[in-house]
């Protein structure tokens, strides 16, 4: 007949064992969990500090580009006749149309005998030529801004496309605000530091990149 062994107990060196044991793998790993917290903080404090740091230098590139180049901020020719030829129909059909209903007011009242209030008369002129101001405006915004390409008769669709257009300038605009406020807060010596050093990061992290695409390029002619 066989015989089932009786489980031992651990004996005191086995227990002394294990409690150096857990206190060797608690030990290796010197994080706490409050620890890897505030570094996870600290990185994306940095990363948010780098961003910034790259926004401030695009800005200042392009404020070099722009008073460099005079005529940068002047409407092409192309577009400012397009913007011209559309005005003809969406202005100037308001306009005579206001002057057409005062002209028709004052033949009605004058050969058919009919009488209108003098405020219906100044506000129905007054409709008609603020239609011709908004003719002006969707006149200009209609109008295809690339030089190279036409647009459509109506212009609809580039009405939405430069909509868009203005709001997401007036949203970097705003954004522009706030970063010339950090950049003149900042001075200019440490900001020529901290962006030194960051293209330096950049670049070391390029190299790496490429590095990596070498390696991996080489392993895959090895294999083939």
């Amino acid at each position: 007949s066989t015989t089932t062994p009786t489980p031992t107990e651990p004996t005191k060196a086995t227990l002394l064992e294990r409690k150096t044991l857990e206190a060797t793998t608690t030990t290796d790993n010197p994080l706490s969990g409050g620890q890897d917290a505030l570094a996870r903080l600290r990185r994306v404090e940095a990363e948010k500090r780098d961003d910034e740091l790259r926004a401030i230098r695009d800005l200042r590139t392009i404020d070099r580009e722009v008073s460099s180049e005079e005529q940068s901020a002047v409407i092409p020719e192309q577009v400012a006749s397009r913007m011209g030829m559309r005005m003809l129909p969406f202005v100037g059909v308001p306009l005579f149309g206001g002057m057409g209903v005062f002209v028709a007011f004052w033949y009605f009242a004058t050969y058919k005998g009919l009488e209108f209030q003098p405020s219906l008369v100044a506000y129905s002129t007054i409709a008609v030529l603020a239609v011709g101001l908004l003719g002006i405006t969707y006149s200009v915004i209609s109008a295809s801004w690339d030089p190279e390409i036409e647009g459509s008769a109506l212009g609809i669709t580039e009405f939405q496309t430069n909509i868009g257009n203005i709001q997401s300038g007036l949203r970097r605009s705003r954004e522009n605000l706030l970063l010339r406020e950090k950049m003149n807060k900042i001075p200019k010596d440490e900001f020529d530091s901290s962006l030194s050093k960051l293209e330096k990061q950049e670049e070391k992290a390029e190299r790496k990149r490429l590095d990596g695409l070498g390696l991996k390029e080489k392993m895959e002619k090895e294999l083939e």
